[in-house]
């Protein structure tokens, strides 16, 4: 289902920006004032290219202010690793306890002592 929706919406923004250069076929004059660059392009390419730029800029802003938390996570999985590889080593060192308790007690002492009552 959501990529269905997905689908529609790349189908909307598409239409969109088809009608936008469509309607906007015309030349108009693209300067940056103190610079000695001056373009004629159509008026849609200049609209898309902005667009581009701003997702270009929004995106780095939003990579960068992200930074902490990538930060904390990363630190977090290696604690996470650091800990379980100790819970690990002494799950194998409580099992190797248990079998080496094991295999130095005799039978009779296995077993729990009886308490007779002397009346």
């Amino acid at each position: 289902m959501l990529k269905f929706v997905s689908w529609i919406f790349f189908i909307v923004v598409a239409l969109v920006i088809c009608a936008l250069s469509i309607a906007n076929r015309h030349d108009v004059m693209f300067s940056l004032d103190p610079l000695p660059f001056v373009f004629d392009l159509p008026l849609f390419l200049l609209l898309l290219a902005a667009g581009f730029v701003g997702l270009i800029i929004g995106s780095f802003v939003t990579w960068r202010r992200g930074s902490k938390v990538r930060t904390e996570n990363r630190q977090n999985r290696r604690e996470n690793a650091d800990l379980k590889g100790q819970n690990t080593k002494l799950t194998q060192d409580i099992a190797e306890t248990k079998a080496a308790s094991q295999n130095n007690m005799s039978p009779t002492s296995a077993q729990s002592p009886r308490l007779e009552h002397q009346q």
